[in-house]
């Protein structure tokens, strides 16, 4: 009956490893109460497109600070992005897609009566879609009239290389564009194109290319690059290298298809709750780690669990942002806490 039962694990999980990976709702779609951090580092061009592709990016520099944006509730029923800036972003985000109404700046604000379509769920390889906006900008007392249109594909996966010897695997490149023309006495016209690698262990992007251009249109136009890097990302080598090294047994080193684990409450005044339910037996390690990539509590380290559900507690000691860091078998997570 063992046999039996490790055989059918075996062919589940091969299906599973064959599976494409995919940006979903439920493993991508924005979170009242998340805070996602990035620096910005040294500009590159985003590579090429296709299947199985190697993007290397290995030898970025981190040139910028941390640039955090919030997600709140709005007013309007959306989801509130908010920038350092204080700039508002609004998003309406379903189980089946993202869409974007514009954004409120100091005295500026945009609003697209027909939104931008960011995504949908799920979003895999060669999927695509495009569509058009329309909207306005409001600013001392008067509207000036927008429109354009907007196209976004997932035009690759494979294998991401970053900085500090950090590579992460099954990564979806997502390219978007929106060309977008506001209505002046002459016209001015914007372009923004965006590449955006998504893991599946990560919520939001964890690098991100961004090309704007600009000008009116019998000018010439002006044309500004950068590159971003996820914060969650930057703390892996640092959890990797305190991570013990995981042995050869096969069921015990398998990857886990999916294990559902969550952080709660998040934000944290006092105390997280940090849970899982295994599938099977497997070892497991759970730690807590600062931005910076310092372990602050290990749960569990490198041990072997039986198949079943586990809860363990933390409380943070001054406010700031944490990440929690599940490893079942050779699959691992990063969920962030946000001590108030």
């Amino acid at each position: 009956m063992k046999k039996i039962v490790a055989i059918s694990l075996g062919l589940a999980m091969s299906v599973s490893g064959m599976a494409q990976p995919a940006i979903t709702y439920a493993k991508h779609g924005l979170r009242v109460g998340d805070v996602h951090q990035t620096r910005r580092v040294t500009t590159v061009e985003p590579g090429t497109s296709g299947a199985n592709v190697t993007w290397d990016f290995s030898a970025c520099e981190v040139t910028g600070g941390v640039q955090t944006e919030a997600l709140e509730n709005s007013s309007n029923g959306h989801i509130a992005v908010r920038n350092d800036g204080n700039v508002l972003f609004q998003f309406d985000v379903t189980p089946y897609g993202n869409d974007y109404y514009g954004y409120a700046a100091h005295g500026y604000d945009i609003t697209y009566e027909k939104p931008v379509l960011k995504t949908r769920y799920p979003f895999g390889f060669l999927d695509h879609f495009s569509g058009e906006f329309l909207g306005y900008i409001a600013q001392d007392n008067s509207k000036v009239p927008v429109e354009g249109s907007y196209s976004s594909e997932v035009d690759g996966y494979g294998t991401l290389k970053l900085p500090n010897g950090i590579t992460l695997s099954n990564v979806l490149r997502v390219k978007t564009t929106e060309a977008q023309k506001r209505l002046y006495n002459n016209s001015y016209d914007l372009t923004e194109e965006k590449y955006l690698w998504y893991s599946q262990d990560f919520r939001y992007p964890v690098f991100v290319v961004i090309q704007h251009s600009s000008g009116a249109a019998e000018g010439t136009a002006s044309v500004s690059k950068s590159s971003y890097m996820s914060m969650a990302v930057l703390s892996a080598p640092q959890v990797a290298a305190s991570s013990a090294v995981i042995d050869n047994e096969q069921q015990l080193n398998a990857t886990v298809p999916e294990v559902e684990h969550s952080v709660y409450p998040n934000p944290v005044e006092h105390t997280a709750n940090i849970t899982y339910k295994l599938p099977f037996d497997a070892k497991v390690s759970v730690a807590v780690y600062t931005a910076a990539g310092v372990c602050v509590r290990k749960m569990v380290n490198n041990e072997v669990q039986a198949a079943g559900g586990y809860t363990y507690s933390y409380t943070p000691d001054v406010a700031g942002t944490y990440f929690v860091r599940f490893a079942f078998g050779n699959k691992t997570y990063a969920e962030q806490i946000v001590k108030k």
